[in-house]
């Protein structure tokens, strides 16, 4: 009889976990859990205060739920990587742990770490077994033709939807309860409270509760999500985010959901409908973390990047940052993003798009910031989506492709409902006014609490064409 121990870690469910599926397929055999925290490193990381109380609180319900298994999970608090790694040994030998159960991370700490825990249990005659859980389809399985990674959405999409359409992945089932044992286990440490506010109404503890919100989504909104989604007033997403980023549900149980719902139509149709185009943007960016480690390092694959004159200026930071840069739109993400921890995809592309192309603000101060107050916080897709938005990442629309905040205002956000609820000091502004309230201001002479604009954006504009035009320039090289 063995006893085995799952490791969780951003795999916060009992429903479709594949490690813990794998460790109790024997019924002779034991089963504990654990989970680590390592504030430390996860300071390091920029992990937001947020998060951390939303993983904390997923874990003691994990716990309480587990038990109804009659699997224990342990909880134990480190510094950092290293530091868990030599408890996870003493934890191993201390409970005569024979086999670790894990699921892969791919950032490249977190890889780091894995490696040097595989290491030091095999000296000790521990086995470890880890699964691609948190990806739909293995990374080694979605090549071109000359075997290498694709670099392109495009054709990585293709790809996907070509292998879906053979086999769609199984959600593995809740394993069955097991034989209650009587564990000699050394005591559980004191760790920290983490208990710090975040909106439970948008953002509720627990698998169920997010399989919930995956099922309101596609009973009320998926229908209209195409036509509705770039609306932030709308409430039109599923804001399950927070969820796929600490694997509370699966990315395959939210296709077989899908699946479900839409049984009757065809199954080409639905890959291709716009939420499963979400998820498949999710895998993407998973993949490139996985098969490009420089991305793990914050680089980009394209070296002229690193000739981009970035100004960095402090005060536009900072302007940017507190939502008083004096572009209403970008104003209000931001306080939504401070407020809640949260922000509208649109709104996510917009302000991302202003830092780096009209402040020329180097975008991994942004990435950094978004990381730091994001209760969804994901390294692959914030990574992902801050070089898309710089257009030096490897999907990159061509340089030249700058949002401008004023349409985008006036095209997703007509009657400033979105502005206004997140800009109170606008609310007496009117209606066709609201997206550049000091053309209004001016005319009536009127005085408000609200910044001018920083920059005149047509002279921002010019000057990041000619930034980016003189890097390109140093080196030429082909985009593959």
């Amino acid at each position: 009889m063995n006893k085995n121990l799952i490791w969780f870690r951003n795999d916060l469910r009992i429903y479709d976990n594949t490690a813990l599926y794998n460790a109790c397929l024997s019924d002779i055999d034991e089963v504990i859990g654990l989970f680590i925290f390592t504030p430390k490193q996860w300071q390091k990381h920029f992990v937001s205060i947020k998060k951390i109380s939303f993983i904390y609180q997923n874990v003691m319900l994990l716990k309480k739920e587990l038990l109804k298994l009659n699997i224990f999970l342990h909880h134990y608090e480190c510094n950092d990587f290293s530091s868990s790694a030599e408890y996870l040994l003493y934890f191993c030998q201390k409970n005569k742990i024979n086999n670790l159960f894990y699921n892969y991370q791919y950032e490249i700490n977190e890889k780091n770490r894995d490696n040097l825990i595989i290491q030091k249990l095999s000296i000790h005659g521990i086995s470890t077994k880890g699964f691609h859980d948190n990806v739909l389809i293995e990374p080694n399985k979605i090549k071109n033709k000359s075997d290498k990674s694709y670099k392109k959405f495009y054709f990585f999409k293709k790809k996907i939807i070509d292998h879906l359409l053979k086999k769609i992945p199984i959600c593995f089932p809740i394993p069955k309860k097991r034989i209650f044992q009587k564990y000699n286990i050394f005591p559980i440490y004191h760790i920290q409270n983490y208990n710090i506010n975040f909106n439970k109404n948008l953002f509720p503890i627990g698998e169920k509760q997010a399989i919930n919100k995956l099922k309101y989504f596609c009973s009320y909104k998926i229908e209209d999500y195409f036509l509705k989604r770039n609306f932030p007033y709308l409430n039109n997403t599923s804001m399950l985010s927070p969820y796929l980023s600490l694997g509370i549900i699966s990315a395959r149980t939210c296709l077989k959901i899908i699946l479900k719902k839409y049984k009757t139509k065809d199954l080409f149709v639905i890959l291709n409908s716009a939420w499963i185009n979400e998820i498949i943007w999710r895998e993407f960016y998973y993949h490139l973390l996985i098969n490009f480690p420089l991305l793990g390092k914050s680089q980009s694959l394209y070296t002229w990047e690193k000739k981009i004159n970035w100004e960095n200026n402090i005060n536009y930071f900072n302007a940017w940052k507190t939502g008083t840069t004096g572009f209403p739109i970008i104003d209000a993400a931001m306080r939504q993003l401070n407020k809640i921890g949260w922000m509208h995809n649109r709104l996510r592309m917009i302000t991302s798009s202003f830092l780096v192309k009209n402040l020329l603000i180097d975008w991994r101060q942004g990435e950094k910031y978004f990381m730091h107050n994001l209760i969804d916080g994901d390294y692959a897709l914030n990574n992902g989506g801050w070089q898309w938005s710089a257009s030096i990442g490897t999907d990159s629309s061509p340089y030249f492709r700058i949002f401008n905040p004023l349409r985008q205002s006036k095209i997703f956000d007509k009657l400033g409902c979105f502005i206004k609820k997140y800009l109170p000091e606008l609310k007496l502004i009117p209606n066709n006014y609201i997206h550049n309230p000091y053309e209004w201001i001016t005319k009536n002479n009127y005085t408000i609490d609200y910044p001018k604009p920083i920059i005149n954006y047509k002279n921002s504009k010019e000057k990041c064409l000619l930034v980016y035009q003189l890097a390109q320039s140093f080196i030429n090289e082909k985009k593959d």
